[in-house]
């Protein structure tokens, strides 16, 4: 027979959920977490242009790919649908937030932020953290990471700004196992198997980890809280939209979870066939945008939700630029450079832009490398070519395919 009631039920897999799921689970509690993408083994992640055109989450359209983009006012964002949420698309980088970052502004006299926390209050998660995702550092002092050319080139551009690069730490595995020597493409020694059953490789510097990396090698979260939550019993359901929640009537207590079973559900029946499961407690943990969103659109359910909710909002505030065209000084003249943005991984180090708190001016910032996978490399370079040649080639293309009738058998 079929769980329906559980303990605790998560929305989402992400950084958030994933966390939840493993804890209650390791408290005892019965856990059902649901996600609504898929899960990705090594080796399944899309990679052909044909497949990448269908890597979008639109279900409307029959699409149930990995990426889902969100457009407001002046805020865009891109966010992951599978199981390990954004942990699947993000660029491995962890890092504790600056202990003097931790401001009290003024909200009402036009501040920003207002930390009722500590550093020394995350400390100890952090640690916790830092345990399950094993960050290790790039090791660019040995081979043959230390061919990574855009690690170079922004370590030497650092230094003349003034600014000096770090290694961050990267939720990336390099060794085989803990006390090895890193060396790219070999089988990671896990302590359990994890809940793909399958096995990992060692970071074999492709420059994939925004779009999903095909050898297991990013620790992303189904290799481990949530690889770990599945072996205490948590009741892990892919393909699992959830349309809407309610607190349960007649005086039961909890709430009431319907959702939509998605085709690219294990033992689905049917495209959005709809379920209804209850619980204890209800954690949404469907990302910032995504929770927001379901509290919104079941807000009649929950009247004394703010009308603060969905308000706010900002990026994380990335910015990303490529750098094209490259050069170098070299006998006295400018000659081109090679910067080869698919070798390492996406991020190999960083820089900290001071804040005025500690004597600069205005806000702080992380500056960090980025590199792509080839297949973006080959039309960044294709949209670079010299006029002439963009004119050969389209005046060819134009001949061949209009030049050309095309034949019926």
């Amino acid at each position: 027979m079929e769980d329906t009631h559980f303990d605790a039920i998560i929305v989402g897999s992400g950084f958030g959920g994933s966390v939840m799921a493993y804890r209650l689970a390791e408290a005892g509690l019965r856990v059902c977490l649901l996600e609504r993408g898929k899960a990705y083994p090594p080796g399944s992640f899309p990679r052909s242009p044909y497949k990448m055109h269908e890597n979008f989450w639109d279900p409307s359209e029959g699409l149930h790919g990995l990426y889902d983009f969100w457009s407001f006012h002046r805020v865009h964002a891109l966010v992951a649908s599978g199981l390990g949420g954004g942990s699947l698309i993000y660029a491995n980088v962890l890092m504790r937030k600056d202990e003097r970052w931790f401001v009290r502004e003024d909200l009402r006299r036009g501040g920003h932020e207002y930390w009722p926390i500590t550093r020394a209050d995350l400390d100890p998660h952090y640690d916790r953290v830092e345990g399950m995702l094993r960050p290790q550092k790039y090791p660019f002092d040995r081979e043959p990471y230390s061919g990574t050319s855009k690690t170079g080139a922004f370590r030497e551009a650092a230094r003349r700004a003034g600014m000096e690069p770090f290694f961050p730490d990267l939720a990336v595995t390099f060794a085989p196992a803990e006390g090895e020597e890193p060396v790219p493409g070999e089988p990671i020694r896990e302590e359990r198997p994890n809940l793909h059953g399958r096995t990992r490789q060692t970071c074999r510097l492709v420059g994939e980890c925004d779009v999903g990396c095909n050898y297991g090698s990013k620790n992303t979260l189904d290799y481990n809280y949530l690889s770990e939550a599945k072996r205490l019993g948590a009741d892990l359901r892919t393909g699992c939209e959830v349309k809407s929640m309610e607190p349960r009537g007649g005086g039961a207590g909890g709430y009431a979870v319907r959702y939509a079973e998605h085709r690219i559900s294990p033992g689905s029946d049917g495209p959005g066939e709809s379920r209804k499961l209850t619980a204890d407690r209800l954690i949404l943990s469907a990302g910032t945008l995504g929770s927001t969103y379901l509290l919104l659109k079941n807000r009649s359910a929950f009247p004394r939700v703010s009308k603060l909710l969905g308000t706010r909002f900002c990026g994380n505030g990335d910015y990303l630029t490529l750098a094209v065209k490259a050069s170098e000084e070299s006998g006295g003249k400018r000659v081109p450079r090679v910067i080869d943005p698919s070798y390492g991984p996406v991020i190999t180090s960083a820089v900290r832009g001071s804040d005025d708190l500690d004597g600069g001016e205005g806000r702080g910032f992380y500056l960090e490398d980025a590199g792509f996978p080839n297949h973006l490399a080959w039309m960044v370079q294709t949209l670079n070519l010299p006029a002439s040649l963009w004119r050969l080639t389209r005046r060819r293309f134009i001949w061949d395919y209009l030049g050309r009738a095309p034949t019926r058998a």
